[in-house]
């Protein structure tokens, strides 16, 4: 590892001892084989009956804010009994305008929302002890992309999931797209590094569609190409948890009334290009006028790949 990358793990204090083992000591470190019939064998009704695979199909849920996790992949939480969550922001953005009908500081705003993810997510199985937060601002993740996809790193070597689940690149928020990256480089490094890598997929989350906000649905391919998706029907038990988990997240109402409960959609995540938009025409986070422009998270994306190709997947 170069001077620059031991520089930016001692700034981020990303090691594996510090953040997992002190922080979180009672968490299961599991290895996994990859299945010979492919990622959508572990989402099958019987895939984790047996007691010694359900430890070996651990999924660790790579989600920009609290509540992402819940309005993208709900089912999959409760189906893999050893998740991690990973929230890349503290989910409360530098300026007030974004905070909903909260009063106070960002700091108690941030608790607010990782104790409401605590509460829901427990409707799903996931202990307090099993979620992490990235630490970075909401809003704000793309200037902190070299450190955050240093600290997943040091997470997916202690944890080594058979699975990563995190949004994909479609601009509907500037941090899911960081999310995307963060994942990007991390699974770039591990192959790099000749380390067992988890299978990286996709959850919905949200894009621009004829000027309006699609959700449920992944941005179509220019290039008229798909892979393959594994749509999950939920069923009337699982709607319901899955309308309580969010119930939970109430300095979030409103926002997630615009997310019916409907099918969850999962694929394997793409290899994008970040240099160029996602679609054509403005992102979603430009046409509500927020303060990040597509060209200025572009920038700081290029830049993010070329720090690691420089020195920190080295």
């Amino acid at each position: 590892m170069s001077e620059r990358c031991t520089a930016i793990v001692k700034q981020s204090g990303c090691s594996p001892e510090s953040m997992i083992r002190e922080s979180n000591p009672k968490l299961l470190r599991v290895t996994h084989q990859p299945h010979a019939r492919g990622w959508m064998h572990y989402f099958e009704a019987n895939a984790i009956t047996n007691g010694q695979e359900s430890l070996a199909t651990q999924a660790l849920f790579l989600v920009a804010h609290p509540d992402d996790e819940t309005i993208g992949a709900s089912a999959a939480l409760s189906h893999f009994p050893n998740s991690v969550v990973i929230y890349v922001t503290d989910g409360a953005p530098h300026d007030q305008r974004f905070w909903s009908s909260f009063r106070g500081s960002r700091e108690a705003y941030a608790r607010l929302r990782l104790q409401e993810a605590k509460t829901a997510l427990a409707l799903a199985g996931i202990t307090s002890q099993r979620i992490m937060s990235l630490g970075a601002a909401d809003q704000d993740s793309i200037y902190e992309v070299p450190i955050l996809a240093e600290k997943l790193l040091a997470i997916l070597r202690w944890f080594r999931p058979a699975l990563v689940i995190t949004h994909p690149y479609e601009g509907g928020h500037p941090d899911h797209d960081a999310a995307a990256l963060v994942a990007n480089i991390s699974r770039r490094c591990l192959q790099r590094e000749h380390r067992s890598t988890p299978v990286f997929l996709e959850m919905t989350s949200y894009h621009a569609r004829d000027g309006r906000c699609q959700t449920g649905e992944f941005l179509p391919d220019s290039t008229g190409t798909s892979e393959p998706i594994l749509t999950i029907e939920l069923s009337p038990e699982e709607k319901a948890k899955k309308q309580k988990m969010m119930e939970h997240f109430a300095s979030q109402g409103q926002v997630l009334q615009g997310f019916p409960i409907g099918p969850e959609r999962l694929r394997e995540a793409r290899e994008y290009d970040f240099a160029r938009p996602p679609h054509e025409g403005p992102l979603w986070y430009e046409l509500l006028g927020w303060p990040m422009r597509g060209e200025h998270w572009r920038e700081m994306a290029v830049q993010a790949f070329q720090a690691f190709g420089e020195s920190l997947c080295a």
